[in-house]
């Protein structure tokens, strides 16, 4: 789809939304992030916010009072909570309370409760992540893990069974959005995007999300959007369904682990200790969601699977997408002043990528063998190159067929 078509898509989706009901604009959630983006807001700020919101005090108080945080005495004011919680943790549970209670769908509540569970403990591990990797950005991290599947309880209502069908086979992450990109008008990813457009959230928030089934460029960009869509698409990856058998040890040999560790600058011991930390703060948190997230089964079971998956970032597959030079090499050209990649996949896809000036992805388009570079940059919505640009990108396409 061509940027315009993808716009319109959203568009199209916006009223889709709001005719399900969906909240257009969480309140306290928006006032909680305008006090965010002002640099000099103190905690006293916050506490101040969250006094008058009788639906977030008490929980915040709840939280404060967990054996979390092991406190000798009770926590009875809001001030006090606030200074036990710390800013990074308290912007991260307040604005993520609100913006998944706006975003409830309650046509079905029991996926969208089991939804919720599981995006909680994304959203502790993408903080928990962000701590060591992106220490200044552990809020939106939350946020981030919280909301990157808040558009699957919703899909049933806008896509109908044709989505109810693939979600009954129980694919990964990875793989459900694949079958949904394939066969459907439009995927979750789509549905929350255009829902966080509509209350007008940052593109930091976004951005990262929007990238979260996208395989992060293996240059190592250093802007806050590329660490978040790194700890997204890490995150995003992990399959926290229940399954059977034994959990096989994770060594230095396991798929992925070596591409974990590029991805995010994790040793093994820093990954289990992110899990540890995730599910003790998923344990604390999960109270304040209550109402709005099943509880997870957090047995040692679980966080073997999640240890695993976790240093498996990538799986075998990826992993070999991402090392085969002699297939998979991609190949960049300059097309009209815009950057185009072209690439097989490790799947033997063909793929099209759309950069920004910046080096971020911004488009992706599948092509057969045999497709001219005239509809390349039609489907990238961009205007075809001179001869010698286009001779350059059809060579490109030709060496994909070899």
């Amino acid at each position: 789809m061509s940027a315009a078509e993808v716009q319109d898509l959203h568009g199209q989706l916006q009223v889709k939304l709001e005719n399900v009901g969906l909240s257009s604009q969480p309140e306290v959630a928006l006032k909680m992030l305008e006090l965010s983006n002002r640099p000099n807001a103190q905690l006293a700020d916050y506490a101040k916010l969250i006094a008058h919101d009788q639906a977030t005090a008490g929980r915040v108080l709840r939280l404060a009072n967990s054996a979390f945080f092991a406190q000798r005495k009770p926590v009875t004011a809001i001030d006090r909570a606030c200074v036990v919680l710390g800013v990074d943790r308290l912007k991260a549970v307040a604005l993520g309370f609100h913006l998944s209670r706006a975003a409830q769908c309650p046509d079905d509540k029991e996926l969208s409760r089991r939804i919720w569970g599981q995006s909680l403990l994304r959203a502790c591990m993408g903080s928990q992540i962000a701590r060591l990797s992106a220490p200044n950005m552990v809020s939106e991290a939350f946020i981030i893990g919280l909301m990157m599947d808040a558009g699957l309880p919703l899909m049933g209502k806008l896509a109908g069974d044709g989505f109810r069908n693939l979600l009954r086979e129980s694919p990964s992450p990875g793989r459900l959005h694949r079958l949904e990109f394939d066969t459907l008008e439009f995927t979750h990813v789509d549905v929350i995007i255009a829902m966080m457009t509509r209350w007008k959230l940052p593109e930091l928030l976004i951005k990262p999300i929007e990238r979260h089934h996208v395989k992060p460029a293996e240059s190592k960009l250093d802007d806050p959007i590329s660490r978040l869509h790194r700890i997204a698409y890490v995150v995003g990856l992990i399959e926290l369904e229940g399954k059977g058998g034994v959990v096989e040890e994770v060594t230095e040999q396991t798929p992925g682990v070596a591409t974990a560790q590029r991805l995010l600058n994790l040793t093994d011991s820093e990954v289990s200790h992110v899990v540890t930390k995730s599910f003790s703060e998923y344990e604390a948190t999960s109270e304040m969601f209550k109402d709005i997230a099943a509880y997870l089964n957090t047995g040692e079971d679980l966080m073997d699977q999640v240890q695993m998956g976790l240093s498996r970032a990538v799986d075998a597959v990826i992993e070999l997408g991402m090392n085969c030079e002699s297939v998979c090499k991609p190949m960049r050209l300059v097309i009209s002043g815009n950057i185009v990649e072209v690439v097989r996949e490790s799947n033997g896809d063909t793929m099209a990528y759309l950069y920004d000036k910046g080096g971020q992805r911004m488009l992706s388009h599948r092509f057969q063998i045999g497709a001219t570079p005239e509809d390349l940059c039609d489907a990238l919505g961009i205007e075809p190159g001179p001869k010698p640009d286009m001779m350059k990108l059809n060579e490109a396409i030709t060496r994909l067929a070899a």
